[in-house]
């Protein structure tokens, strides 16, 4: 898909494809993020130029640190490495951290292909979705007959 990317390079889909799988690693059930969401973070950050400042930074800041603590590129790190790596990431790039795990969750579970493993429908909760209780609207006549309860400026 690297023609239809808008934001990663070649060189940071590998690192970008191992933090994701950190997030949210695969189990027997359910693939990584790695696998799901790389195209998805890809557009939501390529069509934001705050976003592209963030993420090239926060990335910037990955790599460097896995040189710095283990002298190694980031994708060739144990799980341990990378998540001590990440740990500090986190606390040094806060907002790149925020983002990145959010916008992770946001690809992967809004994915066709998570919604049918997760045994979930691909559709809005309404109107198929929970019964929603119609309002009892005499409950709110003790407000109604209290009056106005502020002064008007």
């Amino acid at each position: 898909m690297a023609a239809s990317r808008s934001f990663f390079s070649d060189a940071q889909i590998e690192l970008v494809t191992e933090v994701l799988n950190r997030i949210i690693p695969a189990n027997e059930e359910l693939p990584g993020a790695g696998e799901i969401a790389v195209d998805y973070l890809d557009q939501v950050v390529g069509g934001s130029p705050r976003l592209k400042r963030i993420f090239n930074r926060g990335l910037s800041q990955i790599e460097v640190g896995a040189h710095r603590m283990y002298a190694q590129d980031f994708p060739s790190l144990s799980g341990e490495q990378i998540d001590l790596v990440l740990r500090q990431v986190e606390v040094d790039e806060g907002e790149f951290f925020d983002l990145l795990v959010r916008q992770t969750y946001n690809g992967y579970y809004t994915d066709p292909r998570i919604i049918e493993l997760l045994g979930l429908e691909a559709r809005p909760p309404q109107p198929l979705g929970h019964r929603v209780d119609q309002g009892n609207i005499t409950l709110i006549e003790n407000v109604k007959n209290r009056g106005i309860a502020y002064r008007p400026v």
